[in-house]
């Protein structure tokens, strides 16, 4: 079964590209996502911002694909085969899987600050970001450790590596996938629990996780696909488009533009940049879940390749571009116009990115895995054979 749900590593692989292309605009063209037109550097900037251009940059909507991909593969097992064994396994190993592979990533950030590798903070008055520099957190390893095995899980904490504010998010919404498929997984009537998760986490980005939840519930607990029965293929495209089109909700406001039809007055507490851009990822994870064209593209090579480093990738990709390309555009912009310096550090930085998530991959992420599947099953057995020779010692002591 996981070779048949491989194609979702695929779209987990192009999100975390558009993460790092994010990241690339953030610190190069940081007016498409401040909407300040005297920061811009390229006159493609302020159109980009706020069109469906903008899904080339748009990491927050690849974080949405990130977090309904979780709700969905979390909890397919157990839909599949009803075993609440699944659920005690995951939860068991979840945290170490987030957290290994996390803490050594904000270790790498601590050693580049520490060797004074980090370059950001010397151009910054060139790309005119506001981004704060990752490099200026706390000096001293306790406070680091401390970030890296607390703040980051249980806090939305992100000194040194700043995109692990995902991470509490990832573990908290993975313990909300497991209690509830606990409690109400074999609940007739759970769409009534969907129904208030949802409107009680209408703005926030947990509901990424209960979106995802239903539709691996959908596709797997009655023992026939009710979400193709539902949705014909042809769907697909509509349902893409539709995805899309939320998915590119603008960071810089929407005034003037085609998703002024999205926002209604008198909701200024309601946070529509997190509402449209998780029903977008909900909308585009359907519409590649019924779509067999779409499963056959995101299940070639390339894509499970960047499927398999994604997670690699999202955790080191920062720290790289805030350390070697800010010091290739230092040097670079010292010889050629701004368009070309960037482009350039671009170019030149992105092949060492994927490097070091390959190496990141093979060193951390696959032993991780390799490890905590096996310990977490042996762990479950265990426990197993401990309580099925509990129960005639018990009944015996009733008799």
């Amino acid at each position: 079964m996981k070779n048949k749900i491989a194609y979702l590593d695929g779209l987990r692989g192009l999100a975390a590209c558009v993460v790092v292309v994010s990241h690339f605009f953030q610190v190069f063209a940081p007016s498409v996502f401040e909407g300040k037109p005297e920061i811009a550097h390229f006159p493609f900037e302020g159109l980009a911002a706020r069109t469906p251009l903008n899904l080339m940059f748009n990491g927050n909507f690849s974080v949405c694909v990130f977090f309904v991909l979780s709700g969905y593969v979390l909890s397919w097992r157990y839909f599949l085969t009803k075993d609440k064994m699944h659920i005690y396994a995951s939860a068991l190993r979840r945290f170490f899987r987030l957290a290994l592979p996390a803490s050594l990533s904000v270790c790498l950030a601590f050693a580049v600050m520490r060797l004074g590798l980090g370059f950001y903070d010397n151009i910054r008055q060139t790309t005119l970001s506001s981004m704060p520099d990752p490099f200026m957190a706390s000096p001293r390893i306790l406070d680091m450790i401390r970030e890296a095995l607390f703040h980051t899980f249980f806090t939305y904490g992100s000194a040194y590596n700043p995109v692990l504010w995902t991470m509490t998010y990832e573990l908290l919404g993975s313990f909300l996938i497991f209690g509830f498929l606990l409690t109400l997984g074999r609940f007739r009537l759970r769409i009534i629990g969907y129904a208030v998760l949802a409107v009680l986490l209408a703005d926030s980005y947990y509901l990424g996780f209960v979106l995802g939840m239903a539709l691996s519930d959908l596709t797997y607990s009655s023992g026939s696909n009710r979400l193709t029965a539902v949705l014909p293929s042809w769907s697909a495209p509509l349902l893409l488009s539709a995805g899309l089109y939320l998915g590119s909700f603008p960071y810089v406001g929407t005034g003037n533009t085609i998703y002024s039809i999205l926002v209604w007055k008198g909701s200024s507490t309601f946070s529509f940049f997190v509402f449209y851009h998780t029903l977008g990822a909900c909308l585009t994870l359907t519409a590649l879940l019924i779509s067999p064209r779409l499963k056959t593209l995101f299940g070639r090579q390339p894509f499970l390749y960047l499927g398999r480093v994604s997670f690699s990738l999202y955790l080191v990709h920062f720290t790289m571009i805030c350390s070697l390309g800010s010091y290739l555009f230092y040097q670079l912009h010292l010889l050629f116009p701004y368009g070309v310096s960037t482009a350039l550090t671009v170019i030149l930085t992105t092949p060492f990115i994927f490097g070091v998530a390959h190496f990141f991959c093979r060193f951390v992420d696959a032993p991780t895995l390799a490890v905590l599947g096996p310990w977490s099953r042996r762990v479950m057995a265990r426990l197993v054979r401990k309580k099925t020779r509990r129960v005639p010692v018990e009944k015996s002591k009733e008799a």
